[in-house]
């Protein structure tokens, strides 16, 4: 295992004066005693996704309620303040913001480069990390380039080799740091988990490579073992606290009551803070006021550089035998924080580089586009990722064995109200960032093949956006439940309704293609990404994937781009409204919340199926909107969308087309008949 002693002296003098105190209740572990007692400062950071500068490249300004930067100043300012200090990263580190995006995919780093992440996180001598499941989107060559140039161990404990029963593990699983508090020697355990849905999300990368157990069964396993080599256990779980019905996902409360020997529980991945959350009240077992999960204290620092997590432990010491007497948990804002000058100069190139990437204009539209009603109604940003995949697979399929199958389209509303705000894009240029705000991910373009009843079960578990609404019930319902954006597909190039009285599994009716009623035996090709394509979200299993698309690597996003590029002129936002929530007699209001600027969207527009309430929702940056389940109001929307104009798009082919030769006038006329048909 590798070790680490973890002690920084430079620059704590200059900063002493302006040094965050950090308080917050404390747990008792033990009776004190007469012993001389001891802190140590465990910090840590989470869900970084390379937003290492507090700025928001999609929307082109500066914010200052994230940035590792920030996060940075803290972590020295804690330092200065205690004597004892230990720092970790619970991971998804270099995966998401557009600075990480162009350092792997626009301009690739070259063999033996770092990444501007990794530079700051060894600068600040962090002493181990986990591995996050976004680790795994660019591959096991990828992870693994990063694992050897940071300074410090990446642990997961849960992933093996494929093929050797889980029993040889894939990464370091735990490491022991021989660490110093007040100059006696502490042995510092410290063990990494991730979610065991990598599996899924990431199937492209991972099958055949590795295997995957559940975080409980690893911890129960490895941390026994750990416990005998270690005089303190800190578990950098990948994990958060389960609300819903992803227990094994969000595994953090079952860990802390089935595992024993965890003294400090670090947790992630779910981009929430605790201690300090509400959110985690009616949890059995969490106690958000001492800042514990089931009596072991534990923190969440957040995402995005937007917090640094303290735990401290007070410690007395007999003999080399170390006792926890108490503990405290903190999360510590970023807002009103300056900039550590150190980091902002070791990373400021690649940021520079960013933004003149994201200024880019790729092409332009006619009139502003935006989420705030792409839960409720067909909508013009998913229209738009639709047309530009089915303009590429078009292309890519002519003269191919493909090109008489049926093709379809999924995209989903991925800045939708859900943990990130809307998609907002002014009529005018589009540049990179407006499509990093259209497009969040750095997902990769993939096409499955499906059969009718595959099909309906993928709309089918998108339609569990929806509450079950009561038609005869009198008081007021809420529209959608609690599920994320990202995993609510719209299907383009078929036709279909949703029927939210009916339970789950049992709303999709109507489903047709081209006029006919979709059957089990219909085969369809359906352009979606590689984190739907290998199971992520649950609505494929097992799909086929079309083999010439897997290792091409291209972004969705750039097809998009190359879409804007090819257009004569602007491009036209418009909705073909080929699904819709079925007309039904309903007895009361039907309400769902957004963005607080709908109400003008909804007037702009003439929008008739959706309302605003007139009510602001508690924090004043939302509002409630009604939606009416009305035939006449359906219609007027599909007028609408029938006199909005399609797209005028140049004949030249995609630069990376596999064939070089354009049938886009034929796919244009195609898009036009399937919008004619659906109005």
């Amino acid at each position: 295992m590798r070790e680490k002693a973890f002690f920084r002296t430079v620059k704590r003098a200059a900063i002493i004066g302006s040094a965050f105190m950090l308080f917050s209740p404390v747990t008792s572990f033990a009776e004190s005693n007469d012993q001389e007692s001891h802190e140590l400062t465990i910090m840590t950071t989470t869900d970084i996704h390379s937003y290492l500068m507090p700025y928001d490249y999609m929307n082109d300004e500066a914010v200052d309620d994230y940035g590792f930067v920030k996060a940075a100043t803290l972590i020295e300012q804690v330092r200065a303040e205690n004597d004892n200090t230990i720092l970790f990263d619970n991971g998804d580190i270099f995966e998401g913001s557009m600075l990480g995006e162009l350092e792997t995919f626009i301009d690739p780093l070259e063999e033996g480069e770092t990444q501007a992440v990794i530079k700051a996180l060894n600068e600040l001598d962090y002493a181990a990390a986990s591995i996050g499941n976004h680790e795994f989107n660019f591959g096991l060559d990828y992870l693994d380039d990063a694992i050897e140039s940071a300074d410090f161990p990446w642990l997961s404990a849960n992933v093996y080799k494929a093929g050797t029963d889980r029993e040889e593990h894939y990464y370091e699983p735990y490491t022991v740091i021989e660490h110093e508090v007040d100059g006696k020697s502490i042995d510092i355990g410290v063990i990494g988990f991730v979610p065991p849905q990598i599996m899924s999300w990431d199937n492209l990368h991972l099958e055949g490579n590795v295997e995957v157990r559940e975080i409980v069964d690893s911890a129960q396993r490895y941390i026994p073992e750990l416990k005998e080599q270690s005089d303190i256990v800190v578990a950098l779980a990948h994990t958060g606290v389960n609300t819903g019905d992803r227990e094994t996902e969000h595994a953090a409360v079952t860990l802390a009551e089935e595992v024993d020997g965890i003294d400090a529980l670090v947790m992630g991945h779910a981009h929430q803070t605790f201690p300090g959350n509400t959110g985690y009240d009616e949890v059995d077992g969490v106690d958000d006021e001492n800042g514990t999960i089931h009596g072991i204290p534990a923190v969440m620092a957040g995402n995005w550089g937007s917090h640094l997590g303290t735990i401290t432990l007070e410690m007395t010491e007999e003999d080399g035998a170390w006792n926890i007497v108490s503990s405290s948990s903190e999360v510590t804002g970023v807002e009103g924080v300056e900039e550590n000058e150190d980091i902002v100069n070791l990373i400021s190139d690649v940021h520079e580089r960013t933004m003149e990437y994201i200024s880019t204009v790729v092409g332009s539209i006619s009139d502003g586009i935006n989420t705030f009603f792409s839960l409720v109604m067909d909508n013009e940003v998913t229209q738009l990722v639709n047309d530009a995949q089915l303009w590429f697979a078009e292309d890519f399929f002519s003269g191919t064995e493909y090109e008489e199958r049926k093709l379809l389209s999924a995209a989903a509303p991925f800045r939708a109200g859900y943990r990130g705000g809307y998609t907002e894009v002014d009529a005018g240029d589009v540049t990179i960032g407006n499509l990093a705000d259209i497009y969040v991910y750095s997902n990769t373009l993939q096409v499955v093949d499906v059969n009718g009843d595959e099909l309906t079960e993928w709309l089918e578990r998108s339609a569990e956006n929806f509450e079950q609404i009561d038609p005869g019930a009198e008081e007021e319902q809420s529209l959608l439940a609690s599920f994320s954006a990202f995993n609510f597909d719209v299907i383009e190039g078929v036709d279909y309704y949703l029927d939210v009285t009916q339970p789950v599994g049992e709303r999709v009716t109507d489903l047709t293609y081209e006029g006919e009623p979709v059957t089990s035996d219909m085969e369809f090709l359906v352009v979606t990404n590689n984190y739907r394509a290998g199971g992520g979200g649950d609505h494929l299993e097992d799909a086929d994937l079309v083999e010439e698309l897997i290792d091409l690597n291209i972004q969705n996003r750039e097809v998009i781009a190359d879409f804007f590029r090819e257009q004569e002129g602007d491009y036209h936002p418009h909705s073909s409204m080929n699904w819709a929530l079925l007309p039904t007699e309903i007895d009361s209001e039907v309400t769902f919340t957004s963005s607080i600027d709908g109400a003008d969207h909804i007037d702009r527009l003439g929008l008739e199926l959706v309302s605003f309430t007139g009510n602001l929702t508690d924090d004043d940056d939302g509002a409630y909107y009604e939606y009416h389940f009305d035939e006449s109001a359906l219609e007027s929307e599909r007028e609408r969308a029938d006199g909005d104009e399609l797209p005028a798009t140049a004949s030249t082919a995609p630069l990376y087309t596999l064939i070089g030769i354009t049938v886009f006038i034929g796919a244009s006329a195609l898009l036009f008949f399937r919008r004619r048909q659906t109005a």
